[in-house]
């Protein structure tokens, strides 16, 4: 036997031993309960969902509803100022997700109502207005392109850290489609399909609510003064004790 021939088996042999120790042989001992060593489970093949099954799910973010959110808030914001200036308007409401419109401005404010819209709204919507002191605010698109891209990023930071609580190795979360505001998210392993999708897809939202009454010891003794009746834009939740 020459030479060359002899390194080329050798060769083989060297591959053949260092695929099957830290390709195959960590199969076994998960599939098996064998005994293996931490340094080589550290470095074995990671199986995808192809090979080692899992959670595949393309989530849907709700970008409208963030723009229509701060649209809410910014015509609340323009309500209160308008109010505390004492400029006279008939009603502040949403047009759209992402328009608000002003009605019945007085003609003898009108002046100060574009000076505090100028300070408050101008750089984030586009104005129109109509007849009657008529104004309608529209987001302007670069700014609703801008929202729409923070809620997409907020909510893969936000599936992150919840498939972190999973313990998933290797999970794949990233953009799906073009400007379509999909994420997917790959989850290779889990097992527990449904613990995963409300973990992952359920909504989160901070919620800052102005009190306007209490503390009391039960619901029916807080509702006396209101005819025993939660108003239509109230509610009732319970304080920390004390």
């Amino acid at each position: 036997m020459s030479k060359n021939i002899r390194w080329k088996i050798v060769t083989i042999l060297v591959v053949f031993v260092v695929f099957f120790t830290a390709g195959v042989y960590p199969i076994l001992a998960n599939a098996y309960s064998l005994p293996m060593p931490g340094w080589l489970k550290s470095r074995q093949l990671q199986l995808g969902l192809d090979l080692k099954g899992g959670v595949h799910l393309v989530l849907k973010v709700h970008t409208e509803e963030a723009i229509r959110t701060f649209t809410t808030t910014t015509s609340e914001q323009l309500r209160e100022s308008l109010r505390t200036a004492g400029v006279t308007f008939s009603s502040i409401g949403l047009a759209a997700h992402n328009a608000f419109r002003v009605e019945g401005v007085g003609a003898d404010r009108d002046a100060e109502f574009r000076r505090i819209v100028d300070e408050q709204v101008s750089a984030s919507y586009d104005r129109s207005s109509g007849p009657g002191g008529t104004y309608t605010f529209t987001m302007k698109p670069n700014i609703e392109a801008d929202m729409r891209a923070q809620a997409v990023d907020q909510a893969l930071q936000t599936i992150d850290r919840r498939v972190n609580e999973l313990g998933v190795s290797e999970p794949n979360i990233a953009e799906y489609g073009q400007g379509e505001d999909q994420i997917l998210v790959q989850l290779p392993g889990v097992t527990e399909v449904e613990r995963a999708k409300d973990l992952i897809g359920k909504t989160a939202a901070l919620e800052l609510k102005i009190v306007e009454a209490g503390p009391a010891p039960t619901q029916e003794e807080l509702l006396q003064g209101a005819g025993g009746k939660v108003p239509e834009d109230q509610e009732v939740v319970s304080g920390a004790a004390g």
